[in-house]
């Protein structure tokens, strides 16, 4: 069973046609040192502000964050040379019960801020899920909201592309730190203060657990 609901207003069309991940202020000279790490801040606190904002709605205690998918590396996946994106994915539970209200909510929420919202259900039983999407609006190539019938709820983004070498960027956010020695953390809540970067030599969270085995 699959059942679609979208509110797309026909001027958004063009929006959505023209947006996503295109190298934005194209003919411009490409940002380099200080003015590539400010312009790299403020995209990362104006994304990140409305993902907060959604799993706040959600749940406003700490969500899991894996290094890899934090959100603050640059990478260039899916962008043109030249340019960067941020990648995000947050996962919590909450009770099943409460997925109607809060999908609705989130979508009411995106909706109110401006942006044309898909919805989707997938699956039945314990994995059956219900999706609110935004793709290739704002900051965004994708932005989803995943509600599973088993409890688990997850904030994916995928923001659009920047114009900016991702190397550099790297470079100046992190150095040469090895950012699972406990530079992000492993929780995050959405009301916890963002920071920007790392000081090389100093992990704030302590190092990541490594797996176990069971003899």
């Amino acid at each position: 069973m699959k059942k679609r609901w979208q509110t797309i207003a026909a001027t958004a069309v063009l929006a959505l046609a023209l947006t996503g991940c295109a190298n934005e202020g194209d003919g411009m000279a490409t940002p380099t040192g200080d003015e590539l790490l400010a312009q790299a801040e403020q995209h990362y606190l104006d994304y990140r502000g409305v993902t907060n904002d959604v799993q706040a709605l959600i749940f406003d205690g700490p969500w899991s964050a894996e290094v890899g998918t934090f959100g603050m590396q640059p990478s260039g996946a899916g962008c043109p040379d030249g340019s960067y994106k941020f990648d995000l994915a947050r996962s919590t539970e909450v009770d099943p019960d409460e997925h109607p209200a809060l999908s609705e909510s989130v979508r009411e929420h995106l909706t109110d801020a401006g942006y044309d919202v898909e919805g989707q259900e997938l699956g039945s039983g314990e994995s059956k899920s219900t999706d609110v999407i935004v793709r290739k609006q704002g900051d965004f190539s994708l932005l989803m909201v995943t509600f599973i019938a088993n409890g688990s709820v997850s904030v994916t983004a995928t923001t659009k592309c920047w114009p900016g070498d991702r190397y550099e960027l790297g470079d100046q956010l992190f150095g040469d730190a090895n950012l699972s020695e406990g530079y992000l953390p492993r929780e995050e809540s959405p009301s916890d203060p963002l920071f920007f970067g790392v000081t090389p030599g100093e992990p704030a969270f302590g190092p990541t657990p490594k797996p176990t085995t069971t003899p």
